[in-house]
């Protein structure tokens, strides 16, 4: 029974598929062969620029023109590139325990197998927390999206408890409620309160002279 072409690319590896010769144009059509080839490879822990530099597959500026143009295969691609992560962490772990050459023929450690193990596993670190910062990244970034509301009810008991404490902090302070008194029933503002001027002069008892006629009245 003959697999689908889709199948055939994911069992496929760069070693044993037909690639066309080099000096051959590269491919510019998308085929779902060669997104799901990239995408294995790509989940397999492979770079782009890796696999695009196999011979028949297309150029890195082809495959970015397909993500923008296909979101089915943006998908695809995003998850291949989140599976690939995990691929990678496990190369770290590989890399760590792999003590090969850390030791000169003499006896004597070798600095530079140690050094070029921790540059490999600090180059896979970094790619890690860039592209995966939520899983791989040194700090937790907490996203928070909505607004939060919260309504106090006060009582009116509690109301009047609040406008005593105010009134009993302004006389303490001695501080004046400017403000009009009013009768009940009666309009605020009608009447208006007469200064200190006004009030002496209404209740000041007039003269008996004052009622004698002037000169100018005979």
């Amino acid at each position: 029974m003959t697999q689908a072409p889709e199948a055939q690319a994911l069992q496929a590896s760069p070693d044993d598929l037909n690639y066309p010769a080099k000096g051959i144009g590269r491919p510019t059509t998308y085929t779902p062969a060669t997104a799901l080839l990239i995408c294995a490879r790509l989940a397999d822990g492979e770079t782009l620029t890796e696999i695009c530099r196999t011979p028949g597959m297309p150029r890195r500026q082809t495959v970015h023109q397909w993500r923008m143009r296909m979101p089915a295969f943006e998908a695809e691609y995003a998850q291949a590139r989140a599976i690939g992560m995990e691929s990678m962490a496990d190369e770290v772990l590989t890399i760590s325990d792999d003590d090969t050459g850390d030791e000169q023929a003499d006896g004597s450690p070798n600095p530079t197998a140690v050094n070029r193990a921790r540059l490999m596993v600090d180059t896979r670190k970094f790619l890690m927390g860039k592209l995966a910062p939520r899983v791989y990244g040194d700090r937790q970034v907490i996203e928070h999206q909505g607004n939060i509301g919260h309504t106090v009810t006060l009582s009116d008991r509690e109301k009047l408890r609040r406008l005593a404490t105010f009134l009993q902090e302004d006389d303490d302070a001695g501080a004046l409620i400017e403000g009009t008194a009013t009768e009940a029933g009666e309009e605020p503002g009608s009447l208006a309160s007469p200064c200190p001027a006004a009030r002496q002069a209404a209740h000041t008892t007039p003269h008996p002279e004052d009622n004698s006629p002037h000169d100018d009245e005979i």
